[in-house]
């Protein structure tokens, strides 16, 4: 259970993130919500992938946490404005 928690976060930071960047670029919030959540699972990954690890903002619990909610910061920010930009709700 204790491995699916950095991606939970991940998630969840992407999901707040991702949300946000979409509203404010005039997007709806059903694709900034998706785009946020699999773009934090997937920037989990690619950091993972390129050996960045857990420890780059320090080695006590929390700035890992930190560090995996910043993960998904960018990755969902970056997904959720590009599909807050492509779905726009009608007007």
């Amino acid at each position: 259970m204790d491995q699916f928690i950095p991606l939970v976060i991940s998630a969840l930071g992407g999901t707040m993130i991702g949300s946000m960047l979409a509203r404010l670029s005039g997007g709806g919030g059903t694709g900034g919500v998706l785009g946020g959540l699999l773009g934090g699972v997937a920037a989990h990954y690619g950091a993972a992938q390129l050996a960045l690890g857990d420890t780059l903002l320090g080695d006590t619990a929390l700035m890992v946490h930190l560090q995996n909610f910043l993960e998904g910061g960018v990755g969902g920010g970056l997904l959720g404005l590009a599909l807050g930009l492509v779905v726009r709700p009608k007007a």
